[in-house]
């Protein structure tokens, strides 16, 4: 794949994009706030997507046996997810699944754990729904993230849900297998339902155990949306083990006479859980990775007070801007007043320290050309 080709998404209905024209940014802007690529699809997905379409009929579109199976086979072999594919329900988002698993499992006023930095839409969801969220603080170490125990177990006695993302946005922690056994068992011994949003899964850098090889009563949530940025195809999927469980959320999705009828994210799914999806995604991953090191050593070598946290996971690179911000409103100006570069800041994700997450799944000379405009106005300050 190519890669370095900058391809214009301008006036095409892209939502970051048509943000930045919304907000009337300027013409040079560099927009690397949704978790969407700027990195061409998978030719196996594009492909099938159009050999469907050549078919002259989109009516009511039904799941085979063979894409929840594809599935299981996929998460298995990376993450040794023990995934039922009997179990499975699709859903049109990550966000849409965690909404109905919490309406349907949980009560008005209940407590919903969340670990902050934390994804707002979980936030979102749990206050529109009349929960309460209950915050987890992640300590920041360095340049990376670990566990408070204490006050995670410490929390569990005010909340009937967890929502455990893994790996961790926006941070790209990948939890340990020993963080995550304690965290489960300790959910076990408090009788606190866990769903693991593992929509990032696929882009770890290391290794990774998903939350179902260590306890197979958690709900899991994954997708090939954020995988192979194919979040315009509205398609997750849920695996609920427990069968009373399974058929309350079943019941919550017939009162909103949800259907599973996507003509072609099921084309879309079955291409990308292929051989031809795991090689791009491969060099994908690769490509990603090298932008963390070219951005973290340009400014690094520029003696620039920025420090990219580790980038564990994900194509979303958490920076920590204590070194020349005081607060989110300094990250604003340097990042989009003086530099024309728009990721997304700390407030976001509820914290109180000068942190904005950038994706950086762009092409090279995008990644070059925002470190140079961070050194040329941190050089001058």
């Amino acid at each position: 794949m190519n890669f370095d080709e900058c391809i214009e998404r301008r006036n095409t209905h892209c939502v970051k994009y048509s943000q930045a024209k919304t907000a009337q940014r300027p013409e040079d802007a560099l927009v690397m706030t949704l978790a969407d690529m700027d990195l061409p699809c998978c030719p196996a997905i594009q492909q099938a997507i159009v050999e469907r379409a050549a078919h002259p009929f989109y009516g009511y579109q039904q799941f085979d046996e063979v894409l929840p199976e594809r599935v299981c086979a996929w998460a298995k072999a990376r993450s040794m997810a023990n995934l039922d594919p009997r179990t499975i329900q699709i859903t049109p988002s990550v966000n849409t699944a965690i909404a109905l698993c919490l309406r349907a499992l949980t009560q008005p006023g209940d407590g919903i754990l969340i670990q902050n930095p934390s994804y707002s839409p979980f936030r979102k969801v749990a206050a529109l729904n009349q929960r309460r969220c209950v915050i987890n603080e992640l300590i920041q170490k360095g340049d990376h993230y670990e566990l408070d125990l204490a006050d995670f177990e410490a929390k569990l006695s005010e909340v009937r849900m967890f929502i455990l993302c893994s790996p961790h946005n926006p941070t790209s922690k990948v939890f340990s297998p020993q963080e995550l056994e304690a965290m489960l068992s300790l959910c076990r011994k408090h009788q606190v339902l866990v769903i693991a949003d593992e929509i990032h899964a696929d882009w770890v850098y290391g290794t990774m155990t998903a939350a179902s090889a260590l306890d197979p009563g958690v709900m899991t949530i994954l997708s090939p949306s954020k995988t192979f940025n194919l979040q315009g195809m509205q398609c997750s999927f849920l695996f609920i083990p427990d069968p009373a469980q399974a058929q309350a959320v079943k019941r919550e999705c017939d009162a909103l006479a949800y259907m599973n009828n996507q003509t072609f994210s099921h084309a879309a799914a079955l291409a990308a859980y292929s051989e031809e999806g795991a090689a791009w995604l491969a060099e994908a991953k690769a490509y990603v990775q090298e932008n963390a090191r070219v951005f973290s050593r340009l400014l690094s070598a520029a003696g620039v007070p920025l420090k990219p946290m580790r980038l564990e996971s994900t194509f979303l690179l958490w920076v920590d801007c204590r070194g020349c911000c005081k607060n989110d409103a300094d990250v604003v100006d340097l990042f989009e007043n003086r530099c024309h570069l728009y990721g997304s800041t700390g407030s976001h994700y509820q914290t109180d320290f000068p942190f904005i997450r950038l994706n950086i799944a762009v092409p090279r000379s995008v990644i070059e050309e925002a470190a140079e405009r961070l050194i040329r106005a941190l050089s001058v300050r």
